[in-house]
């Protein structure tokens, strides 16, 4: 899998380096903005996408932050499918499925898990488009999303306790059902912000013996994308993740297990590649969440590499 995750990475700087064309948002990214993997004018696309995650460090509940020794490691690296259908023009069917290879080591303890994921489903509606300058009520373009974890990854199977910062990638061995919004305005011809949030339930699962409920998920993001130039397009975005704590249990024997909730900001850029004219589009996003006490709760600090590689299908006329 490394080596793969090598040839894309190669594959994908060049495109970045070498594309034409003018530059929109590339709809392949994992910038946490309102991009799509479908276009418009397209019927339907499917994106290769391969991250590779490297932990800085954990935050405790109470947002102590301690970082990695110098002999430890937490890493992780996934290849993500993802295919999507855009039927009618207005709403995009998006499905994504995973690979992960995650190893934890200290002195003492070496960990490792390779798998797939948890299955993705989602659905986004465009319900208006940008309004015009000129027009008396310029609103701001809004999209609703939902979304639908299946439990098929490795974390459900194994009925693991769970492992650090990996487990994500491994499966969450519960059914989420999700919904959000994504609101969208340029402030000049070549600058546009977004916001976008979603919010997610977890349902009862049985991974560790016992019944078992993860907190409600609720994220948010707040980010800029900027196309200076007629072949390159950026985005700057905040991005935040807040969940509830794990209750263990049935009925009046559940039990709240304080301490378990996290919170977690991540700082994103990201640069694309993307050509109108072409049906072959490129992303590389950065992701890091930044190693400061308090800033985070409960959850692991970390450094992401994604790369993109998408293409899509036009609408047959």
């Amino acid at each position: 899998m490394t080596s793969f995750l090598r040839f894309v990475l190669a594959a994908a700087a060049l495109l970045l380096a070498f594309a034409p064309g003018r530059v929109w948002a590339c709809p392949c990214s994992d910038d946490g903005g309102p991009s799509s993997l479908v276009r418009e004018d397209e019927l339907y696309a499917a994106a290769l996408v391969a991250t590779s995650r490297h932990a800085l460090g954990h935050f405790d509940a109470f947002g102590r932050y301690r970082a990695l020794g110098s002999r430890d490691g937490e890493t992780s690296e996934e290849l993500l499918l993802r295919a999507g259908l855009r039927l009618p023009r207005r709403v995009e069917w998006l499905g994504e499925l995973g690979y992960a290879s995650y190893r934890f080591h200290t002195q003492s303890r070496v960990e490792a898990r390779t798998g797939i994921g948890d299955a993705l489903l989602r659905a986004r509606m465009t319900l208006r488009d940008e309004g015009m300058p000129h027009e008396s009520r310029w609103l701001p373009a809004l999209a609703l999303a939902g979304l639908l974890r299946v439990p098929l990854g490795a974390l459900a199977d194994n009925r693991s306790a769970g492992f650090g910062s990996g487990g994500a990638q491994l499966g969450l061995g519960a059914w989420e059902l999700g919904v959000g919004f994504d609101v969208a305005r340029s402030i000049v011809p070549d600058l546009q912000l977004f916001i976008a949030a979603e919010g997610a339930y977890r349902f009862e699962d049985h991974v560790l013996g016992q019944a078992r409920r993860l907190g409600p998920r609720f994220d948010a993001t707040l980010g800029t994308r900027l196309t200076p130039t007629a072949w390159f397009a950026s985005t700057l975005a905040l991005r935040g993740r807040v969940t509830a704590d794990v209750t263990l249990g049935e009925g009046g024997a559940a039990r709240s297990l304080p301490g378990t909730a996290e919170r977690l900001w991540s700082v994103v850029i990201g640069a694309a590649i993307y050509a109108p004219k072409s049906r072959l589009r490129s992303s590389l996003t950065l992701s890091v969440d930044p190693p400061l006490a308090s800033f985070s709760v409960g959850s692991t600090a970390a450094a992401a590499l994604s790369v993109a590689l998408a293409y899509g299908v036009s609408t047959p006329h």
